[in-house]
């Protein structure tokens, strides 16, 4: 059977218990007047014409993989960009256009509407019609305008919207995605010992200056005892992390993680308008032993409080540390939101303190005596703030215990090719596409590839990585999320 015979329609519209805009509508919050905007931080600027780069508030991603500009595009600012997403419900969501394929340009072939659009649409169909965003895109930055009423939550910091309405400061914001401030906080952390950088912003223009303060940050990273991580202060999708054990692991990070290339990098992002915010600040952080690590969603409300949506774990790449998915039990939410809740709180508090409210995410690590450690805080929406809210899809209704999500994948081949592969699991809900775009690579550019974000259900983890694996199997690329 061709997917020409399956249509679309027959496949079940999937139902979050609650979306984004119910959650800004708690202890006085109004949805109406947030809009998000989102654009995955591409780890090369600029990746598209729509977006500007970024210079005030910049990023580090050392191991990112090489890849070209245009599977950047679609991995960050369409791809990712929609399963963070999906589960937003009826606000203003803003993306960012992305420049189409230059075959497709060469050869006439561009699409109208865009590509990248006509498969946002299709991926936000597959949700019920009540809760699917009032979606708007951006083809060009210096023309855009917040309207009247409302302010924009963006992630990340966007320089060109430092004069408009958002629901916090961006410098504020900035900084509390940062590495270097969670190392300040107060808040429970490994100890960390910060490498601030001696430069100026009339400094980073002279190169032997440059050169020997990269020397001495190298040195400084060469001399810290094992075991210990590498933290680059903002860096893309883990691609700045790097634990140390012993001296092969440190030659390594050095060789994998470009230090003596990003270091410099990193130490001339420094400006007059950002050298007060610590772009440049590297952690050396003590490495906790002997527990476990998950990852916990929240919901910071209007008013400081701290909504439990998920614990999750994680999957990192074995080879380059990077992540790749997460995994949730939903049988035992309830236990985790009991035993996570004070730091829960904690951390609600010192965000709120700033001024932020939203989706969230941290990353808690316990030792083998039961403390809790703070490692990561990803002050904004994150790729597991989705999972919580899908209880009532796969256990509920489906007596799935467990979901996972996968993102990207990059798969040779258009979304109907991925259909007919897996039509059953689509069809009876243990499968949810929640991000996908098209693109061209290959000899000449012709050939076509798409960029895949999936939920997968299963009663049981063998019987869900089963299923993961089949889904894997399918695609080509390592690429970052």
């Amino acid at each position: 059977m061709t997917i020409d015979s399956k249509p679309r329609e027959a496949l079940p519209l999937v139902e979050f218990d609650r979306t984004l805009y119910d959650l800004f509508a708690l202890d006085g919050g109004n949805p109406d007047e947030v809009s998000l905007m989102l654009a995955l931080v591409p780890p090369i600027q600029p990746v598209a014409a729509s977006q500007p780069e970024n210079k005030k508030y910049t990023w580090q991603s050392p191991a990112r993989p090489n890849l070209d500009k245009d599977l950047f595009a679609r991995i960050c600012l369409a791809n990712a960009a929609l399963n963070h997403t999906v589960g937003i419900g009826p606000m203003k969501l803003y993306l960012f256009d992305i420049d189409p394929p230059e075959y497709d340009v060469q050869n006439g072939l561009v699409e109208s509407p865009p590509a990248h659009r006509k498969d946002a649409v299709e991926v936000f169909e597959g949700f019920v019609p009540s809760q699917r965003p009032q979606l708007e895109y951006i083809s060009d930055a210096a023309k855009f305008q917040v309207p009247a009423g409302t302010e924009v939550s963006p992630y990340p910091p966007q320089d060109f919207l430092d004069s408009q309405p958002t629901i916090m400061s961006q410098e504020l914001h900035y900084r509390l995605l940062s590495k270097r401030e969670l190392a300040f906080s107060g808040l429970p952390t490994p100890h960390t010992d910060v490498v601030d950088t001696v430069l100026g912003p009339a400094d980073v223009t002279d190169d032997a200056k440059v050169a020997a303060e990269s020397q001495r940050i190298l040195e400084a990273i060469r001399a810290h005892a094992f075991p210990f991580v590498i933290k680059f202060p903002l860096a893309v999708a883990g691609q700045g992390v790097f634990v140390v054990r012993d001296a092969a692991q440190l030659a390594a990070a050095e060789k994998n993680g470009r230090l003596a290339e990003e270091i410099p990098r990193m130490l001339r992002s420094i400006r007059e308008d950002n050298a007060h915010l610590h772009p440049a600040g590297l952690c050396l952080q003590d490495v906790v032993e002997g527990g476990t690590t998950r990852n916990l969603s929240i919901f910071v409300t209007k008013g400081g409080r701290a909504e439990f949506l998920s614990c999750c774990e994680q999957f990192l790449d074995a080879e380059d540390g990077i992540w790749r998915g997460s995994i949730i039990d939903y049988e035992r939410q309830a236990e985790f939101e009991t035993q996570y809740r004070p730091v829960l709180d904690q951390i609600a508090a010192y965000v709120h303190g700033f001024g932020f409210y939203g989706p969230m995410g941290g990353d808690i690590m316990t030792d083998g005596a039961g403390n809790q450690f703070i490692v990561d805080l990803n002050t904004r929406i994150t790729g597991d703030v989705i999972m919580g809210p899908l209880r009532g899809h796969y256990y509920e209704r489906r007596g799935l215990r467990y979901s996972y999500i996968i993102s990207p994948l990059v798969m040779v081949g258009n979304r109907k090719r991925f259909e007919d592969m897996f039509w059953p699991e689509l069809m009876d809900g243990t499968l949810i596409i929640v991000g996908w775009v098209r693109g061209r690579g290959g000899l000449f550019g012709k050939h076509e590839y798409s960029v895949g974000s999936l939920m997968i259900g299963g009663k049981d983890v063998d019987t869900l990585m089963k299923l993961v694996d089949r889904v894997n199997a399918v695609g080509y690329s390592r690429a970052p999320q």
